[in-house]
């Protein structure tokens, strides 16, 4: 383990997510036939009508998971529940204004004058350590749209809500979206692949924790010494009293139970007190 220059601390872990990044769709069979696309013919791209700052997609449960029923005697009787199903509440802008172009809120109003006799999907991918994790929520349907908002000098959002029995989740390293596409200027080509962070932003490498020889780092590794070079701070009659646990402040011990934490200490031709210069491309041999 190792954290800083501490060698034995724990590692705290890296996460990456890109701000908004996540790509929203929404598909109805009512709206086949009713929109000009090469691509799905009954699917809309909702994400392009998010903003970016503040919250642009909240889904909640409709019914609690369980109840309590308490009996006379004080008893507790806990009825619980698998259900998933609830309400997803967005902030859209509106785009285009016209279902043909995608526009989310005109697509919706048509679906609500229709009578909703059939549900739609909704799903949701956000990109987070190099995985594409996916919640599709089905049985969707439009539960309260604006019929119409205006602002002055900003954009008017419209505070949609849906309802939705339930939803799955999946996650992929693979998917399309996933894959990035790099060609730096200046060579000769590029490529177009999926990329996996380091193991070293897990905390560990498999079932190894991290330290300074087990770094995770591809074809290569930090070398630290632990040799005569390092400092020895338990050898001295008071850095006993440290081990010993009879450094004290008063009658207190400043430190107790203290054990050494260690590795086979290896020999170094230097002869200082420090590393010498060549130290650090020498492995200690342990």
């Amino acid at each position: 383990m190792a954290f800083g220059n501490n060698r034995a601390a724990k590692q705290a872990r890296a996460h990456f997510q890109i701000a908004g990044g996540s790509i929203i769709k929404f598909r109805h069979p009512y709206l086949a036939g009713q929109l000009d696309t090469d691509g799905a013919v009954d699917e809309i791209d909702i994400s392009a009508c998010c903003k970016l700052e503040g919250r642009f997609f909240e889904a909640n449960q409709n019914v609690d998971s369980a109840k309590q029923v308490v009996l006379v005697d004080g008893s507790v009787v806990t009825i619980s529940n698998k259900l998933l199903n609830g309400t997803i509440t967005m902030p859209v802008v509106r785009t285009t204004g016209l279902v043909a172009t995608g526009d989310f809120i005109a697509a919706l109003q048509l679906i609500r004058t229709l009578g909703d006799s059939l549900g739609g999907l909704l799903y949701k991918t956000d990109y987070v350590n190099g995985k594409a994790i996916t919640k599709l929520f089905y049985g969707v349907t439009p539960q309260r749209v604006p019929d119409d908002v205006s602002e002055g000098n900003d954009v008017a959002v419209y505070n949609i809500q849906l309802l939705y029995a339930g939803w799955i989740e999946a996650v992929s390293t693979s998917t399309s979206e996933n894959k990035k596409r790099i060609w730096a200027v200046g060579n000769q080509q590029g490529l177009e692949a999926y990329f996996s962070p380091y193991v070293t932003q897990n905390a560990s490498t498999g079932e190894n924790p991290l330290s300074t020889l087990n770094s995770g780092i591809p074809e290569g590794k930090l070398e630290d010494q632990i040799d005569t070079t390092n400092y020895n701070t338990q050898e001295s009659k008071n850095e006993k009293k440290v081990m010993a646990g009879t450094w004290k402040s008063g009658s207190v011990a400043v430190v107790s139970e203290a054990t050494p934490i260690k590795k086979p200490v290896a020999g170094s031709g230097n002869t200082g007190e420090t590393a010498g210069d060549s130290a650090a491309d020498t492995p200690s041999g342990y």
